[in-house]
């Protein structure tokens, strides 16, 4: 109605103008004038209109984005956040709608997607761009396709999502690749698929659980178009319980139907028992065609040679009566070898143990096989002693009958060392959610602490506070002083900000590049004010030089507070996107500033 009474108003002056202009200043004014103002009025005139058909246009466009069978979303360009998503695409990638307001599920953030778009702002528009997003606990890949726009007079972008693989595919298809899925499932094998990038596209359940956690270790390396070279590859690695084990690995090349290369598939199979038993093998082999032979030549020689070992080695018959030991074997079971020969193995040995080494009998005896086993045992000294143990099966030269050859061998020192690396592996987990080049806690360590905090908060009802921190001008500063300098400033920076946190709930981490996060749980928006001084003073008690700032000869940083109680429907998302902008608005008022946000304030 405004803009209406404005464009009669202009059009009123415009008839007069000649009138006034003719009395008071002359005919040559009196058109200067007309021209201004005829001006002034097509231009509002042109304004209004084209404000109004844009609001048309997109309220059709709109009406029938909802109605897509497609996911369709519009974002906005400069920092990702999420406008609008319609029901394919909150069903395809679980965004979640509050009123009026769209969320990104867990996973996907607005920092994210202003990530993923960011390489594509030059243009005006793209075209299927493969991304692999992450949802949750799970990944799924997608088509995205893109065209700039303008939404509530601001450049956004509208999105398209298509799941590469069609819902629409042949049920035949779908029930054959879910029995492949469940065939490979089934094996114990480990198998996975990449494509020619690398990247993992396929794995089986034998692979997800061995990998947990370590996804990335599991990958052999190297160009899948030279496969042929080394065909089976043998790696030692650890499994998931800690212990060591060898891996074999075949990885053959997948092509297509013309025969082009599309990527690997690697099976690894674990190969460490069957390589100690093979090393084992030849170990007692080699002992027993010795040992026959001593036997056949004289029987008084065998004991010469089981004393002569330091490893427990013991022989008893079918019937598990001992007919040879050595003094380590028998002081295993509390005797002396003298003793030890002749007794039966159910009248020294406890029965949950003689159990045990009843079941690897038998397949020692009737199968022929040679068995490895560990073994704990206490010593009638206390001490407690880890033996491998490796049975093998030999035959009386005398009377051919049939028995068991037992050498045990101490591993405790080995034991301890396979304890020792689980510790250092344990240690090195500690050490991930540490930034390597500034002491402090790492980006992975904030968003693990900061999704915990929120929770806690959101049932206890208490304020939670977020500092997000930005050195003024250090690209300057890398620039001018070079990268080891900017390396040495960011660790004198951390320091700082270190002996700003006085609290062990309070947390100060490296939140990428150059800038910085503080975490302040129970704390109202004044207690982050007053962090935020503090940190300005300590920095400027510190006087790093930085004599290519536009805004201090010495080294500043622009911070960003916010504030927020969280509650059921809020994530904590708001309260970076909070922090954000007044860390923004820092910027905008000449940096070397602090800016604050409440839930109170406008977003």
């Amino acid at each position: 109605m405004q803009k209406v009474n404005m464009m009669a108003f202009a059009i009123l002056a415009c008839t007069a103008l000649p009138v006034w202009g003719i009395a008071e200043e002359g005919l040559n004014m009196s058109v200067i004038g007309m021209t201004f103002l005829l001006v002034a009025v097509l231009t509002s005139l042109a304004a209004w209109i084209v404000h109004h058909l844009g609001s048309l246009a997109f309220r059709r466009l709109h009406a029938t984005i909802s109605r897509l069978p497609i996911a369709a979303a519009i974002v906005r360009s400069k920092d990702g956040e999420l406008f609008y998503a319609n029901a394919s695409c909150r069903e395809l990638l679980g965004v979640s709608k509050v009123e009026n307001r769209f969320y990104y599920p867990e996973g996907i953030g607005a920092r994210m997607m202003a990530d993923v778009l960011r390489p594509l702002q030059p243009g005006t528009g793209f075209e299927n761009v493969e991304e692999t997003l992450q949802l949750g606990n799970s990944t799924i890949r997608v088509l995205i396709s893109g065209q700039l726009l303008s939404y509530r007079w601001q450049s956004a972008w509208l999105l398209f999502f298509v799941a590469p693989t069609s819902s629409q595919a042949n049920p035949y298809v779908q029930i054959e690749q879910r029995v492949f899925q469940r065939v490979l499932n089934s094996l114990s094998e480990l198998v996975y698929f990449q494509d020619k990038a690398g990247n993992i596209i396929g794995t089986n359940t034998a692979f997800d659980r061995f990998w947990r956690g370590r996804r990335e270790e599991g990958l052999i390396q190297g160009d899948p178009t030279g496969i042929g070279e080394t065909p089976v590859i043998h790696t030692w690695t650890t499994a998931p319980d800690g212990a060591s084990r060898l891996l074999e690995t075949n990885k053959t090349v997948m092509t297509d139907e013309d025969g082009l290369i599309i990527g690997t598939l690697s099976i690894s199979h674990d190969v460490t028992d069957w390589h100690e038993m093979q090393e084992s093998l030849k170990q007692e082999i080699e002992k027993r065609e010795v040992t026959e032979q001593i036997l056949a030549q004289r029987n008084t020689l065998l004991n010469s040679i089981l004393n002569a070992s330091q490893d427990p080695i013991g022989l008893y018959n079918e019937h598990g009566v001992y007919v040879g030991c050595n003094e380590p074997f028998a002081k295993v079971l509390g005797f002396s070898a003298k003793e030890l020969i002749g007794k039966t193995a159910r009248n020294v040995i406890d029965p949950e143990m003689l159990q045990e080494f009843y079941q690897t009998d038998i397949k020692v005896l009737r199968d022929g096989l040679t068995v490895k086993t560990d073994a704990y045992v206490i010593l009638e000294t206390g001490e407690p002693v880890w033996y491998e143990i490796v049975k093998s099966p030999y035959r009386d030269p005398t009377d051919g009958s049939a028995g068991v050859l037992l050498i045990a061998r101490d591993v405790t020192e080995r034991k301890q060392a396979e304890q020792q690396l689980a510790d250092a592996i344990m240690e090195l987990q500690e050490l991930s959610f540490v930034d390597s080049l500034t002491k402090v806690a790492n980006r992975r360590s904030f968003d693990e602490q900061l999704r915990k905090l929120w929770h806690s908060h959101m049932r206890e009802q208490q304020p939670l506070t977020l500092i997000l921190c930005d050195i003024d001008s250090f690209k300057a500063y890398n620039d001018n002083y070079g990268h080891q300098q900017g390396d040495h400033a960011l660790q004198e920076v951390a320091q700082v900000f270190d002996s700003v946190i006085r609290r062990e709930t309070d947390e100060v981490a490296r939140y990428g590049g150059e800038e910085f996060a503080f975490l302040l749980p129970n704390t109202p928006l004044a207690g982050g004010q007053t962090v935020a001084g503090k940190i300005h003073n300590k920095l400027a008690e510190k006087a790093i030089p930085h004599g290519f700032s536009d805004i201090s000869e010495m080294l500043t940083v622009s911070l960003g507070v916010a504030t927020m109680t969280p509650m059921p429907n809020q994530d904590y998302g708001e309260l970076i996107a909070m922090a954000d902008k007044a860390l923004y608005k820092a910027k905008a008022d000449g940096r070397n500033t602090t800016r604050l946000m409440a839930e109170s304030d406008e977003f």
